[in-house]
């Protein structure tokens, strides 16, 4: 009497089982080492522009606008303030591209390329009276003692700019402008932005 090799039911679900346990094991792994890939990405980027900055400061002795000029003046491109200009990588160029794209804004979530950018605060422009203004902001100090000149961000695996911190740390407008740092000892996927400013090679107050 002749018996076919085979598996059980049994052995069959166990298997599969077994599959599928490692696969929820493999994936959460898989996606961690992905977000800290990419912030690693980020930081890099970030420190890149930091030094294309700082060259740009050394022969112009100032920074380079944010934007910011077109947005008080409604002329085009008003639109794209507050991210790395052009005028980075023309006609001197202080860094290959200036529109490395932060890999927490991918075309999924952003669609236009110029809100894909890092985002770029320059301080000076923005609340001083290196841009359009003839009197500097009251937050101004605040601001430069915190970030110094300049600003730079990714928005982090949230992938959305802030929280910032409550008008009960910082009060008044400030807190609006004081983004919370983010922290991978919190989780990779924890909230928070990934800055560096002209104060801070690292921004993780």
């Amino acid at each position: 009497m002749s018996y076919k090799k085979g598996f059980t039911l049994i052995e069959l679900l166990i298997v599969v089982a077994i599959i599928a346990i490692l696969a929820a094991i493999a994936v959460p792994n898989f996606l961690e080492a992905q977000t800290r890939g990419k912030v690693s990405r980020a930081r890099a980027d970030l420190r890149t522009l930091a030094t294309a900055l700082e060259m740009y400061f050394i022969d112009w002795n100032k920074y380079p606008g944010d934007g910011c000029q077109f947005c008080w003046t409604q002329v085009y491109p008003y639109d794209a303030y507050w991210y790395v200009p052009d005028t980075v990588t023309t006609p001197v160029a202080y860094v290959t591209s200036a529109v490395l794209v932060d890999p927490f804004r991918d075309k999924e979530f952003v669609t236009s390329v110029k809100y894909r950018r890092y985002r770029y605060w320059y301080i000076d422009m923005v609340w001083g009276t290196a841009g359009i203004r003839t009197t500097p902001s009251t937050t101004l100090p605040f601001l430069k003692y915190w970030y110094g000149s300049w600003k730079l961000n990714s928005a982090g695996p949230d992938r959305t700019y802030g929280p910032h911190y409550t008008s009960d740390i910082y009060p008044g407008n400030m807190s609006l402008n004081i983004a919370i740092p983010y922290d991978s000892t919190n989780g990779t996927y924890s909230l928070g932005d990934i800055m560096r400013s002209q104060a801070h090679a690292e921004q993780i107050e």
